[in-house]
């Protein structure tokens, strides 16, 4: 770049595709300027040049934090392109930010998206955070194509039970694929869904490792402890729910409590069914399920029960609005099939129907672990009360 044509450049100042930034930048204000590019159609960021245009020229060190915080500062991560140029004797780096393909972007620490308007990076709208999901192809990769349709694969007699018994559509042989199309089962090409392939194929597991449950019982506190029974299920989501539940209830027993506001005794089980299904069902509604290798797992152990479910809470939902009832559907196609089978209600009130169950009967609460990898539900039996 000449001279004359950079000084044209800082003369006019930051725009929608151009940003300046001083050397003393904090890690996160430069992580958030390049979301906001990737996010919409790219752009350049100077470093070593201050707003008011004067240059300062970067340290070597530098490129390589500008590398380690597009790596690790920024979902998904980035390659940066770094150009250096040479202006009036002082070197200057031109980070460019391409338009993202796997968008929406978002800085790490803070869980929060940007995108460029003007000369500024802001937040989102609702609609405007689903578009970018949509430009991202990213908006529901439970319609994600995963391998090409074979009639044998497919178990017809509970996708027909499902179309009958659960949406009340008259079944006709002859119109097999356009039913399986017009529940986004399979695509366009007769590529079968990744949900078309957890409800409704025999094997789920041999397209999608990370299908299923595992479950486990411990005789003591922890993992480490020894396992006395292990279930392992390759089935449809609806089945796999199923057994889970069948697997608690084979490892709960009934306790005797004392009902203050009746005064007298009522039978306690050490995991209510209902509670447990909400979690059950929570967890294969809103697991990522583009995380392979991990299935949803329950555990239990000697004092309390925990569902792992792989993925963060879905985009810019937190712990605080989900247990408020405010929901954010990573997998909405999935979340209606689940309510067809009435195993969901999808207006958000499992967890705080969990919540409001162990505070209404004085019981320990459940405590919810959630990371940027993972969501965790423990819940503690029954008999142990609140501290």
């Amino acid at each position: 770049m000449q001279l004359n044509e950079f000084k044209r450049l800082v003369r006019a100042g930051e725009s929608s595709r151009v940003e300046f930034k001083a050397c003393d930048f904090h890690n996160d204000s430069l992580a958030k300027e390049i979301v906001a590019f990737a996010n919409m159609k790219g752009g350049r960021i100077y470093i070593g040049v201050r707003d008011n245009g004067e240059l300062e020229g970067v340290d070597r060190k530098i490129e390589e934090r500008i590398v380690n915080i597009c790596r690790n500062n920024i979902l998904p991560s980035i390659i940066p392109d770094i150009e250096t140029l040479l202006i009036e004797d002082k070197r200057i780096l031109c980070i460019h930010i391409d338009r993202g393909r796997y968008k929406p972007y978002k800085v790490k620490k803070t869980n929060k998206f940007y995108i460029r308007a003007g000369s500024v990076s802001i937040e989102p709208s609702n609609e405007e955070l689903v578009r970018l999901f949509q430009d991202g192809e990213q908006l529901h990769f439970e319609v994600s194509p995963v391998f090409p349709y074979q009639r044998n694969q497919f178990d017809i007699l509970r996708f027909r039970d499902y179309v009958e018994t659960y949406r009340g559509i008259d079944y006709d042989e002859t119109e097999l694929d356009r039913l399986l199309y017009n529940l986004h089962c399979i695509d366009e090409e007769n590529r079968v869904s990744v949900l078309g392939a957890l409800f409704f194929t025999r094997t789920p597991s041999r397209f999608l490792p990370q299908s299923g449950i595992e479950c486990n019982c411990f005789a003591g506190p922890d993992t480490g402890s020894e396992i006395t029974d292990y279930q392992a299920e390759d089935c449809s989501i609806v089945e796999c729910i199923e057994y889970a539940i069948g697997f608690v209830k084979r490892h709960s027993r009934v306790q005797l409590a004392f009902d203050p506001a009746t005064g007298h005794r009522k039978e306690l089980p050490t995991y209510d069914t209902g509670i447990v299904r909400e979690l059950i069902v929570n967890a294969f509604m809103h697991r990522d399920w583009s995380i392979f290798g991990q299935r949803i797992r329950l555990n239990i152990f000697t004092d309390r029960m925990e569902v792992f479910s792989p993925g963060s809470l879905p985009n810019t939902l937190n712990l605080t609005r989900a247990l408020s009832g405010i929901s954010y559907y990573r997998n909405p196609i999935i979340s209606q099939m689940l309510k067809d089978y009435k195993m969901a209600d999808r207006v958000g009130r499992g967890l705080q129907k969990v919540v409001n169950y162990y505070q209404e009967r004085g019981l320990r609460p459940p405590v919810f672990d959630v990371d940027h990898a993972s969501f965790r539900v423990t819940l503690w039996e029954a008999g142990m009360k609140q501290d």
